[in-house]
């Protein structure tokens, strides 16, 4: 009969699917890198300062810093040779502010055509090393952390360019979803920057970290402008900004007619009880389809 064979086929073919042997991938760390083992490796973590939820988990070695020499070798030859199997790289706290390692930075990201994460918190980029790195990331990366670099406005403002505020001609080919700039020194202008290209309607951004900065009230407010028609960024990070309440009016503002934001971080700005009620409110509500379609006008 049928039924025989129709079963003795499957259990053929799930055997031969059983013994195709899976591609290699793992999780590659300084060891692998010292002993030049980066084979197979789908992502390399090379943290030397630790994440704020991990600090008192996993603290780093002494010695994880590399030297000058490692460094080089690192951005040149190394990760080329990893290439396109590579999904994520951290490198938070090693240090790029020199122009030659950020130059060989930039050349090599080329080659990492399925980059997803990108950690380059802690690395002394500054304004004048972030922009030659925006420009060369892959357009397969979704994730990128500049926290605690150094920057200001000007690089707020690069940032914004490469997401597409402005007009930019980046905006479609970095598609990033999770950005942090935390522990920077972006004010009021570079607030501007990054409102515009959140208020632009192809800002692919979903998550956005802004803590430890200083966009003070008008920062707030050019924030809560582009949440009037921005439809994609859910989660938003604004804790230790010097924001008062009219900067918390401002962002319930954009709040009334915003119906994708889920998590809004205003803590320790000095918000009063009325203002933090209202921009709450504002959070929780979901303004009627008229107001979402044309941006509340």
């Amino acid at each position: 009969s049928m039924v025989p064979t129709l079963a003795s086929s499957a259990r053929t073919l799930l055997l031969v699917l059983l013994s195709v042997p899976l591609a290699s991938s793992r999780d590659c760390s300084r060891p692998d890198l010292d002993s030049d083992s980066l084979a197979g490796c789908t992502a390399l973590l090379l943290d030397c300062t630790e994440r704020p939820s991990e600090q008192a988990a996993r603290p780093p070695p002494a010695d994880c810093v590399l030297g000058a020499a490692a460094l080089r070798s690192l951005l040149g030859e190394k990760l080329k040779a990893v290439g396109g199997g590579l999904k994520r790289l951290g490198l938070r706290g090693q240090l790029l502010g020199s122009s030659e390692a950020v130059e060989l930075l930039a050349s090599t990201l080329g080659a990492l055509t399925a980059l997803e994460s990108l950690d380059l918190a802690d690395t002394r980029l500054g304004d004048k090393g972030v922009a030659p790195l925006l420009a060369a990331l892959p357009a397969s990366l979704s994730s990128l952390d500049l926290a605690h670099n150094r920057l200001t406005d000007e690089g707020a403002k690069a940032v914004a360019a490469a997401l597409g505020g402005g007009g930019s001609k980046l905006s479609s080919s970095l598609r990033l979803s999770e950005l942090s700039l935390a522990w920077n020194g972006v004010g009021p202008r570079g607030a501007r920057a990054l409102g515009a290209a959140l208020g632009a309607a192809d800002c692919p951004l979903a998550s956005l970290d802004l803590e430890w900065n200083g966009l003070l009230d008008r920062g707030a407010r050019e924030l809560g402008e582009a949440l009037k028609t921005n439809d994609k960024l859910q989660r938003l990070r604004l804790g230790y900004n010097g924001i008062k309440d009219a900067g918390a009016e401002g962002l319930a503002a954009g709040l009334r007619r915003n119906a994708a934001l889920a998590h809004l971080d205003l803590s320790n700005n000095g918000v009063g009880s009325d203002a933090e009620r209202r921009w709450r409110a504002a959070l929780a509500a979901t303004p009627p389809p008229a107001d979402r379609s044309a941006g509340g006008a």
